[in-house]
């Protein structure tokens, strides 16, 4: 082989290196809500007060049995509005692996534990992000944890955002089933 056919032998492999390293870089996490003012937009003029949720281990088995798989840590973060004794709505912020990386949102619920937002605090993914689309978003007001909760029975899917879809789908619903399962541990059923 002569020198100038190495060389366009070592170009083509330095070009398709260079491809395959910008299909695989990860992609940059883009930030649309800090915590603060996530819980501002949920509950306007409100007090919020947060708190932590360790199941126990009956409630942890009544989780399992209703989502079908372990609850993903030990403990939950909640922000209750209004009072402890007479709260106006709850909110988690919670993650779900989206393609390759974990979406963070955060649901807002009513007192009944019934979904009235959702919202998603970063998207680290390269593409998929069309589940931040209001429309999207907004098939899940009104959802509770007795609904589906799931592509293509209740929640339509975002083209380009088949697997971001589905995850904060399942997100929505753990989060319905959570907060049933916490109220009701807290005498509010």
């Amino acid at each position: 082989m002569n020198v100038e056919a190495k060389l366009r032998t070592a170009l083509r492999m330095c070009a398709i290196a260079s491809v395959v390293g910008c299909l695989s870089a990860p992609a940059a996490a883009y930030t649309w809500f800090t915590e603060d003012a996530l819980f501002t937009s949920f509950f306007p003029g409100e007090s919020t007060s947060p708190t932590t949720w360790t199941p126990t281990p009956t409630e942890l088995a009544a989780l399992r049995t209703t989502l079908g798989y372990p609850v993903p840590r030990a403990s939950f973060g909640w922000t209750i509005a209004g009072s402890a004794q007479a709260p106006t709505g709850f909110a988690i912020i919670d993650e779900q692996l989206g393609q390759h990386e974990p979406i963070t949102f955060g649901v807002k619920l009513g007192a009944d534990c019934v979904i009235d937002r959702i919202e998603v605090m970063v998207y680290r993914e390269a593409y998929g992000d069309g589940v931040r689309a209001e429309p999207f978003r907004r098939q899940f007001a009104g959802k509770t944890a007795r609904d589906p909760l799931r592509v293509g029975k209740d929640i339509q899917l975002v083209s380009g955002a088949t697997v971001s879809s589905r995850s904060l789908a399942t997100g929505a619903r753990r989060a319905a089933v959570l907060c049933e399962v916490w109220r009701a541990g807290l005498g509010r059923v």
